[in-house]
């Protein structure tokens, strides 16, 4: 038990930090979800730093940097183990701002559904939504049915 509550990552899940981030980033929620009260009242007041802090903060969580209140380690690494070639973070990213061309999905190789993201702009939208929690959550597999 001492073991588990000295390790570098945090016992807190990196799936309900980056949930929390994505959709309630702006009201400082991953941050009362982490332990970090004090500056998860001032994302709160500020509307997390007026969208830029929340961004931030959200980039922060997806490159593994995000920290609890003890200074331990969120890591998607240490909860979701990825199978593919493919990497998170670019496949991320890529989803992220050109989801709606279907970018993270030529990248993982799933080359005919990147093409009907183009012709439907991402689905309006929902397409790349949904693909986002995937990757984020870890059921996003590559065009080789591995997980990313």
């Amino acid at each position: 038990d001492w073991e588990m509550n000295n390790s570098r990552y945090s016992d807190c899940g990196f799936v309900p930090t980056a949930l929390l981030a994505m959709f309630l980033g702006g009201f400082g929620i991953h941050r009362f979800y982490v332990g970090k009260i004090g500056t998860g009242i001032l994302m709160l007041l500020t509307l997390g730093g007026f969208g830029i802090w929340a961004l931030i903060d959200y980039i922060i969580v997806i490159t593994d940097g995000f920290t609890d209140s003890e200074g331990r380690v969120i890591s998607r690494n240490q909860q979701i183990n990825p199978e593919s070639d493919s990497a998170f973070v670019p496949a991320f990213f890529l989803c992220a701002f050109l989801g709606w061309l279907g970018a993270h999905r030529f990248y993982t190789g799933k080359y005919l559904t990147a093409i009907l993201m183009i012709l439907t702009l991402g689905g309006f939208g929902i397409w790349v939504l949904i693909d986002s929690v995937l990757l984020v959550t870890g059921g996003f597999r590559d065009g080789e049915g591995k997980l990313v």
